[in-house]
């Protein structure tokens, strides 16, 4: 379960906020309860502590709670326009 739903935050943060009306800021953050909300109507039933462990525990690290706890956003991959707040780097000359 906690896999399924970990691909499903990843597919909603990263591609496709619209699919289930959920709005993401600037920098890529969706507010938990909307999210929690719009995931219900669409058929993902998630709970707090759920999200909460699924986004913790994953090996991946697909997403991140903010620090007071009432955002969520992917932590890489979007193909939405976000901005991550990244610092813009040279590649190395070898790849």
């Amino acid at each position: 379960m906690s896999k399924e739903i970990s691909k499903f935050l990843s597919y909603i943060l990263r591609h496709a906020p619209k699919t289930i009306g959920l709005h993401l800021d600037v920098n890529g953050w969706a507010d938990v309860s909307e999210l929690l909300t719009k995931a219900e109507r669409a058929g993902k039933t998630i709970d707090l502590e759920t999200l909460r462990t699924v986004v913790s525990e994953s090996d991946k690290r697909r997403s991140t709670i903010s620090d007071e706890g009432s955002r969520i956003r992917a932590e890489k991959g979007h193909s939405v326009a976000v901005d991550l707040g990244l610092a813009a780097s040279e590649p190395p000359t070898l790849l």
